[in-house]
């Protein structure tokens, strides 16, 4: 009996022993992995910042009923774009570096943005690539995810490249391929007062090489006397491909089939202010293409509210040719719901009018459309 209790009770604290064996072998090897792992998460912590994913899908519905009885009917897919970018380099004393590559996959698949950025002081930076000219305060500060309306103002669809009636032919989102320096002065509350960007580009709009000796020069100064509150002025001169011009204005310009490229102008001013719960934005361009004038300007404002709606009108008119005496005035009102992170619905009605511009009838549009962010 006394040798069966002996066996019984040595295997038992031959188990003891073995799982508290096993058991420290288990935590050392459990404290290693974690430590493994708390390096690699500490390496993908100082790279994280350097590799930002993100992206949005937009499609829309517009609905065009003009005065004359013709109407237009159409689903359409206005954007499909993927970014990465990040910060590649924070000093301590300020100096920072940054890059951003943005690709367009509605239609062809083509690179909107392709830039990288340093800024050694606040007072100085450098950026080189193929990014937004320093023109207007709508095509830089506004992207279609943040913009109020459905549509872009004319004017800066006309005079700033956005949009494919651009006076020189040339529709490039608003871009081009250059260098740019900028920079800001009196720092207050974490930003400059002064703002400037200058900069020199091929002129001839995406993915595209220069097609003449000269550059396009573009500069802007922003005063921003308050965190929410900005007021710029910007200037823009190149050279436009004189064919295209005199076969989109035969009527206009005479003799421009005699020359190989027309020099043009951009110039121009605005104010906007943004906080919690209003916005006002209003700009004024002007420019001569070749011997021809053209002008326009809009203002707007809104009311946010709910932290989710907002609501807005617009005033928004262009004159192609000034001394021509005709222009298009829009009137617009516009919604837009945010019901959570990853959706944005708008909804924008338009009165078009124009005065002075032949049989061209007055209409009546509107615009749906959905952003889907990723």
């Amino acid at each position: 009996m006394k040798r069966f209790l002996l066996t019984i009770m040595s295997l038992c604290a031959l188990g003891v022993v073995s799982a508290q064996t096993t058991s420290d072998v288990d935590v050392e090897a459990l404290q290693e992995r974690v430590a493994k792992l708390e390096k690699r998460s500490a390496v993908w912590d100082k790279l994280k910042p350097a590799f930002k994913l993100s992206g949005y899908i937009q499609a829309g519905y517009d609905y065009l009923w003009n005065e004359d009885g013709t109407t237009t009917s159409t689903f359409h897919l206005r954007r499909a774009r993927m970014t990465m970018q990040g910060d590649v380099y924070n000093g301590k004393k300020g100096a920072k570096a940054s890059y951003r590559l943005q690709i367009d996959f509605c239609r062809t698949p083509v690179i909107v943005d392709l830039w990288a950025k340093y800024q050694p002081v606040n007072q100085f930076g450098v950026q080189v690539g193929q990014f937004k000219l320093p023109v207007s305060i709508e095509n830089t500060d506004y992207n279609a995810t943040k913009l109020e309306f459905v549509n872009y103002a004319q004017v800066v669809q006309r005079l700033a490249r956005l949009g494919s009636g651009d006076m020189t032919g040339i529709s490039s989102t608003g871009r081009d391929t250059g260098v740019q320096l900028f920079g800001g002065f009196i720092k207050k509350d974490g930003f400059s007062i002064i703002n400037y960007e200058v900069g020199v580009f091929n002129g001839t709009g995406l993915n595209a090489k220069d097609n003449n000796k000269t550059k396009d020069v573009a500069a802007r100064l922003t005063i921003q006397p308050a965190k929410k509150l900005k007021i710029a002025g910007y200037y823009h001169w190149g050279e436009a491909d004189a064919t295209t011009l005199a076969t989109k204005y035969p009527a206009i310009i005479n003799g421009w089939n005699n020359i190989k490229y027309v020099a043009y102008s951009r110039y121009g001013g605005g104010v906007d202010y943004n906080n919690k719960f209003l916005y006002a934005r209003s700009e004024y361009i002007a420019g001569k293409t070749g011997d021809l004038t053209s002008e326009g300007a809009y203002a707007q404002v809104g009311y946010k509210f709910l932290g989710k709606c907002a609501v807005g009108v617009r005033f928004d008119y262009f004159d192609e040719n000034v001394n021509a005496d005709g222009c298009q005035i829009n009137y617009s009102a516009a919604i837009s719901y945010h019901p959570w992170k990853h959706l944005r619905l708008q909804a924008e009605y338009t009165l078009q009018q124009y005065r002075k511009l032949g049989d061209k009838p007055n209409g009546n549009c509107l615009y749906l459309m959905a952003t889907a962010l990723f």
